[in-house]
């Protein structure tokens, strides 16, 4: 499940017309999944028009700050044009990511993601085949433990 600040997250950034998926765990939630997460995990599309609306909503809307530092340092279209940033938002922890595992960025997930409705949005989450293929290769145990759990998912959905 998710928070329902991590659904407002979603929405925001959904409405404000950044293009990304969703790659995460939150993901797998939107497909039927029982699992929990605690943060919102994103790859974007890293061209400069979309990058700018990212730092708008990140900055104007959501007042996100880089987590685990003491200083407040706020994204930049330099920055997020770079590979991945963990952010603190007022709505909840924010990944946002150029690229996932073997440099697959937006353009590369594209095809392995599925688009959901979201608050009249549409949103791109990864598939669940795809995000098991991700977990398998995790040397991660909390990704290790979650396995079972989007495999039988999958496998109910007919997968």
């Amino acid at each position: 499940m998710a928070s329902p600040s991590l659904e407002s997250l979603l929405t925001t950034l959904a409405s404000s017309g950044v293009e990304f998926i969703v790659v995460g765990l939150l993901a797998a939630v939107a497909q039927g999944a029982p699992v929990t997460t605690h943060d919102l995990d994103i790859v974007h599309r890293r061209t400069p028009e979309n990058i700018q609306r990212l730092v708008d909503v990140l900055v104007n809307t959501l007042d996100a700050q880089y987590r685990g530092r003491t200083d407040v340092l706020r994204p930049t279209t330099e920055i997020l044009a770079g590979p991945g940033h963990s952010l603190k938002t007022r709505l909840g922890p924010l990944d946002v990511l150029g690229a996932i595992e073997g440099g697959r960025d937006y353009e590369a997930l594209l095809p392995s993601s599925q688009a959901i409705e979201l608050a009249g949005h549409r949103v791109h989450v990864l598939d669940l085949a795809t995000l098991i293929e991700l977990k398998r290769g995790s040397t991660r145990l909390k990704d290790q433990l979650v396995l079972p759990v989007l495999e039988e998912t999958l496998r109910q959905r007919g997968g």
